[in-house]
């Protein structure tokens, strides 16, 4: 997908309802990390051409590797769609949760539109045995394959649409840590709509009140509702 880097796209981030408040009232956007992740394959190859001593070695190698991006890589996930009744459920509490509508300003050096395709991308034991002590060829191995990899997911999760935003947490002072964890502020203008899920507890005024106190008053707040004739929901 190709965009401006200055032509914003709406996004939409679920919670659960306390969370979502809790976002609100704070107006910072908590930064996942890849530990963090619900899928133990994200950004881990496969491995290929395995000998006796391979497999132990490439999984080594693969440890370090992927503890060092987790140490060093921020991610704010979202999806390109409010309307899938999956999403709600998985990730908004069975609809009592909320969505965020966020007008994100598309630059394509941090933001990736993931891809599901069938393959998984691999890496050959024996070539990780080879670079085991080279660190700077095992990198140059090892980072085009990362790079393919945070921008795929098995085709089980294409239903997310998913878009992520990618930060460099050991180097952006615009971050906020707050007891342990990377959090991003919200700025002006950037949180378009809160959708309350059809269950959710919070009511509409509580919401716009909220809102207000945070300086974000330009913020509508809509109620989701399910559709009479299709399995999409409404919002």
């Amino acid at each position: 997908m190709s965009a401006d880097a200055k032509q914003p796209i709406l996004l939409y981030r679920y919670l659960d309802a306390t969370s979502a408040l809790k976002t609100i009232e704070s107006r910072l956007l908590r930064i996942s990390r890849l530990r963090d992740l619900n899928d133990p394959f994200e950004s881990r190859p496969g491995i290929t051409g395995i000998i006796p001593e391979g497999g132990s070695v490439a999984n080594a190698v693969l440890d370090s590797f992927l503890l060092h991006q987790n140490n060093s890589r921020g991610i704010l996930c979202f999806s390109d769609t409010p309307n899938e009744s999956v999403l709600w459920s998985h990730y908004a509490d069975k609809h009592r949760g909320v969505v965020f509508e966020m007008k994100l300003d598309f630059d394509p050096a941090h933001v990736v539109q993931m891809q599901y395709p069938p393959d998984r991308p691999s890496i050959d034991a024996n070539t990780c045995v080879k670079l085991q002590q080279n660190q700077l060829e095992l990198n140059r191995y090892l980072l085009p394959l990362l790079d393919r990899l945070i921008r795929q997911k098995s085709p089980g999760w294409a239903y997310e649409r998913e878009y992520r935003v990618f930060f460099d947490i050991q180097n952006n002072k615009d971050l906020v840590l707050f007891g342990g964890h990377y959090f991003k502020r919200i700025p002006d203008n950037f949180l378009n709509r809160v959708i309350l899920g059809w269950r959710c507890p919070l009511e509409d005024p509580y919401v716009t009140q909220a809102l207000n106190v945070s300086g974000l008053a330009s913020t509508k707040v809509v109620r989701a509702k399910m559709s009479l004739d299709t399995y999409a929901v409404q919002c």
